[in-house]
């Protein structure tokens, strides 16, 4: 055998020996100008690995300002700022996703090699969604969304997307 042959195929050995990366921990996060707090999004899977058709999604604060501890959200959160409505989509196992609070776009939750993701479209492209970020003020106890950033990447290419949306 060459000399170089032997150290190419103990490489692609290794390769293939290699455990598939792990899952994301989490669909995506929200963070904000106002803290460091984050809003957290995760898949929710049923006993067979599934998504959980009763509750897909589960949502929580992520107290990083604090201990890092995780907290739920209160009513008005969950109602109007970050809460959501998820449905059952044409396709079978995956879900539709829309924000309570305008954020110009659905989401949708699916499974894919074995991991859940988030798919909408960031800057006109199809996109798998990481992060959310909302630049913010408040101003006599009310808040204004001064613009939303949507942070992710291509779902066929796999390169960076963004997009700065105004409401």
């Amino acid at each position: 055998m060459p000399p170089l042959i032997a150290p190419a195929l103990a490489l692609l050995a290794a390769v293939a020996a290699s455990p598939a990366p792990a899952c994301p921990p989490h669909l995506f996060v929200i963070g904000r100008s106002l803290n460091a707090n984050v809003v957290v999004y995760d898949a929710r899977l049923s006993a067979s690995g599934e998504l959980d058709p009763a509750a897909p999604v589960d949502v929580y604060w992520l107290m990083s300002a604090g201990r890092g501890q995780r907290e739920a959200l209160n009513t008005i959160e969950r109602d109007r700022a970050y809460g959501f409505d998820v449905r059952p989509s044409k396709t079978p196992g995956t879900y539709r996703m829309v924000f309570r609070a305008s954020f110009g776009r659905s989401l949708v939750v699916r499974l894919r090699d074995g991991c859940a993701e988030v798919t909408t479209r960031i800057d006109g492209e199809r996109a798998i969604l990481h992060r959310i970020f909302i630049q913010s003020r408040t101003t006599l106890f009310v808040p204004t969304v001064d613009f939303i950033e949507f942070f992710g990447h291509d779902l066929e290419t796999g390169a960076p997307l963004y997009e700065k949306f105004r409401p």
